[in-house]
């Protein structure tokens, strides 16, 4: 690569009203990513949306945010609005912004010099549900600038995870052909490339800086971003969240206690996640007959910042084949059990799971257990 030509720092997503469990993390998160770009020195900061929530926006959300970054001057911010912190009748980013920050607010693509460089910002701002129509299919106007870049909220075709609303959709090919050094891209939650030809970094998605929910597990991270005088692009991923959330799956099958159950969930917990950090366990397989397993003596040993433990995917011991025999259960069990594996035996892949599922459930109310959902996280 040739020699430096300009450093960036970019994240998405912080969707800073969240509430929940993780809701000061977020908040932290964000000032952490801004004082990493002071440490870095970076020239600009990059933020592709979704920095709040419309519907939940507040003052004190407002402030965070105008000051955090107010804070980092005189690095220039450049801020292109998503579809949930969209530039809706009463947005904050109607009120009073620091100097330093630039925000887009036309729902068309504009660009700006960045002060002092050979660098040109081309963004655009999500409006009201957001943008759905197809803009990177024809030509983005853009300044001559020995650096370009892009910096848009939007959905990557064939990557759509299903509960994201779909705005700018774009092929890489669409978005390589518009000829940018590098595009920052918000929308999704985690960290994704986007390579020319060449094998050479176009574009990324930074992810979210801080997971909140199940789907959003393991490390997430702000970007710091290098652009040489030639145009390569080298890419840094930091963490900058203090907590993780991490899902482990734990298959307990062939204990015969609960200390053996939970000492395998401790085992596989230990492998994957450290204390400052969010636990979501979830055992599954099958017990013997009768050993009740209580997910709340589990969670109040842990010394994780919070722990949570899941059963409803264990199973019990049942010998189906000896109970369909009335000389190894009683009349009615037995005619039950027969009766459903009778069923099974006709039926599709499907409906054999449901039929399986109703008859562990009726089992389970002929013993008088309490019954569970099954199979559910």
């Amino acid at each position: 690569m040739g020699g430096l030509g300009m450093r960036f720092v970019q994240f998405a997503d912080s969707h800073l009203n969240s509430s929940g469990a993780v809701a000061a993390e977020l908040r932290s998160a964000f000032e952490r990513a801004c004082a990493l770009a002071v440490d870095r020195k970076a020239d600009v900061v990059l933020l592709p949306g979704d920095l709040f929530d419309y519907e939940t926006a507040d003052e004190d959300t407002a402030a965070l945010i105008t000051r955090t970054l107010g804070d980092i001057a005189p690095i220039p911010v450049y801020i292109a609005p998503g579809n949930h912190d969209s530039l809706r009748p009463g947005s904050p980013y109607f009120g009073e912004w620091p100097a330093n920050v630039h925000i887009f607010t036309e729902p068309r693509f504009e660009s700006f010099m960045l002060a002092g460089m050979d660098c040109s910002i081309t963004g655009i701002a999500h409006a009201h549900r957001g943008i759905t129509d197809r803009l990177l299919a024809d030509a983005i106007p853009a300044l001559d600038a020995g650096t370009r870049i892009l910096l848009f909220h939007g959905s990557r075709d064939g990557y759509r995870p299903s509960d994201k609303e779909n705005v700018i959709p774009f092929s890489d090919a669409e978005l390589i052909a518009q000829g940018f050094t590098y595009a920052a891209i918000g929308h999704y939650h985690s960290l994704a490339t986007i390579s020319d030809e060449n094998g050479d970094a176009r574009a990324a998605y930074s992810g979210c800086l801080q997971g909140r929910r199940l789907d959003e597990t393991g490390v997430k991270c702000a970007l710091v971003g290098e652009i040489d005088t030639q145009g390569g692009v080298e890419l840094e991923q930091v963490e900058v969240a203090e907590r993780r959330i991490v899902r482990v799956d734990v298959d307990v099958t062939g204990s015969r206690d609960p200390d053996q159950v939970f000492a395998r969930i401790d085992a596989e917990v230990g492998k994957q996640a450290r204390k400052q950090d969010i636990i979501y366990a979830f055992a599954k397989g099958t017990l013997p007959l009768g050993l009740e397993i209580d997910a709340s003596a589990w969670e109040s040993r842990q010394g994780y910042y919070r722990a949570s433990l899941g059963i409803l995917g264990i199973e019990q011991e049942y010998d189906l084949e000896a109970m369909a025999r009335e000389s190894a259960a009683p009349t009615l069990r037995s005619a039950f059990v027969r009766r459903m594996l009778e069923r099974q035996d006709c039926a599709d892949d499907e409906q054999r799971l449901v039929l399986r599922d109703a008859m562990i459930y009726g089992l389970s109310a002929l013993d008088g257990r309490r019954l569970r959902p099954r199979d559910v996280d």
